[in-house]
């Protein structure tokens, strides 16, 4: 009897894993990311968003800079909202944002706040351009997967406002 069950077990055990395997590489986002210099596309179970920072003189950095982004280097809670509010008629495709950095309290090596403007958007591949142009015309082509992540983001929004109050 003992060697039915573990006959049965293993095989179980073994389709189990493989299971929870593809399924964590099915909610990998894909973004593009060049934060060691070179571009590479790289797959983060974390990330939750790509980001574009673009090639402007706006921006401290010399060139665009693209990578992902996940609660654990950002608050990413107003995003989540904003691509919260997608629906089947509507669908926010990024978020851009104008962000001012005031770390001279933090370290004397910044003499003057910095300027950063950076997009953020959620499917695969979304941040495949570094210039601000290119970014937008690559998301205007590819409408299907930003509706298709929006109606994922806007579950995982309303499942943390929901965690949220019944906390409270």
């Amino acid at each position: 009897m003992n060697s039915v069950v573990n006959s049965i077990c293993r095989p179980i055990a073994i389709i189990f894993v493989i299971f929870a395997i593809s399924f964590q590489k099915t909610f990998a986002l894909t973004c593009y990311d060049n934060t060691e210099g070179e571009m590479q596309l790289i797959s983060n179970d974390e990330w939750t968003f790509c980001t574009l920072v673009p090639d402007s003189n706006v921006n401290s950095i010399e060139a665009g800079k693209v990578s992902g982004l996940s609660p654990s280097n950002d608050d990413i809670a107003p995003y989540m909202l904003a691509f919260g509010n997608s629906d089947d008629k509507y669908q926010v495709l990024s978020l851009c944002i104008y962000e001012r950095y005031d770390f001279r309290a933090f370290n004397p090596k910044f003499h003057v706040p910095e300027l950063l403007f950076r997009c953020v958007c959620n499917y695969d591949k979304c941040n495949a351009r570094t210039t601000f142009d290119n970014y937008l015309h690559n998301l205007a082509s590819k409408p299907e997967l930003a509706a298709a992540a929006s109606s994922k983001t806007a579950a995982a929004a309303a499942a943390a406002a929901s965690a949220s109050t019944s906390q409270h």
